[in-house]
This record gives C-alpha cells, sequence and structure tokens, in this order.
C-alpha cells in the first residue's frame, strides 16, 4: 500500500544531532520544532517513528534536567558560597524543599490527602441551606418536614 501524503523532512544524519544539541541547551519541544522548522505535531511523530530521534531527544534533555535538579537540591538543603573576599550562607530555602518533597514523596507531601471518612446517620439528616439566620419561625430546625 502506498504511502498517502508528503514525504517526511526527516534526515536521520541531520535531525537527531540537533535535536540533542537544542535540547542540551535547555529548549522545549516546542521550541525544538520551531528551530528544526516542523511543527510540534510532527516533532511527536518522529520521536514515535525513529527511535534516534527519541533517544537523542531524551539524552539531551538529561544533562540541563539534572542540572536542576542539583540547584534545586542545593538550595533546598542551603549552602556556602563566596563573595568577594567574604564567606556568605545561603539558608535552605522552604519553597525549594516543599517543591522537591511534593515531587520525590508524593504520597507524604502532596497537597491533597484523601481521607476515607464514613459515618452512620441514626436519624433523619436536614441540610439546610441559606443564612445563618433561615429556619422556621422560632429559630429552629426540625426534622418533620
Amino acid at each position: 500500500m502506498a504511502k498517502v501524503g508528503r514525504p517526511s523532512l526527516y534526515d536521520p544524519k541531520l535531525h537527531p544531532k540537533l535535536a540533542f544539541w537544542l535540547a542540551q541547551a535547555g529548549l522545549i519541544d516546542e521550541q525544538i520544532a520551531e528551530e528544526i522548522g516542523i511543527h510540534v505535531d510532527t516533532l511527536y511523530e518522529w520521536r514515535k517513528v525513529h527511535p534516534e530521534f527519541s533517544e537523542a531527544l531524551k539524552g539531551g534533555k538529561a544533562t540541563p534536567d539534572d542540572e536542576v535538579e542539583a540547584a534545586l537540591l542545593r538550595r533546598a538543603k542551603g549552602f556556602k558560597y563566596v563573595e568577594g573576599s567574604k564567606q556568605r550562607v545561603a539558608l535552605p530555602d522552604t519553597t525549594a524543599c516543599i517543591f522537591w518533597l511534593k515531587n520525590r514523596r508524593p504520597a507524604e507531601w502532596r497537597d491533597r490527602r484523601e481521607h476515607d471518612i464514613s459515618a452512620r446517620a441514626t436519624g433523619p439528616l436536614v441540610v439546610m441551606m441559606g443564612d445563618e439566620d433561615d429556619g422556621n419561625e422560632n429559630g429552629t430546625f426540625s426534622d418533620d418536614g
């Protein structure tokens, strides 16, 4: 069966190397596609169809991701540095700590926790909505309707 559509612009000698260097420079997929001169959907298709292209992207992204991860950890823990002739201390950054823990230990640090709360009702449950002073004429609520 013949392929339908225009031929691919993919060059196995050029595009994996280009993708690697662009990813290593810190560009995201949309920017890489723009630099190559293709639509981002084409980049995603090339990743699926050409394993060497996919591996080049992953490899290129690994270095800056590792560097940012190391910087985040350093920031979360605090560090010493020299400024001019003076030794300085950067205190641990709580925002970096929280970010690190939410991503590395999401079960313990996510914002929303699931709790199973179940109770048995022993009588009718009446829910009133509206202003706080809404009730019957004497200001009380009844469960008899």
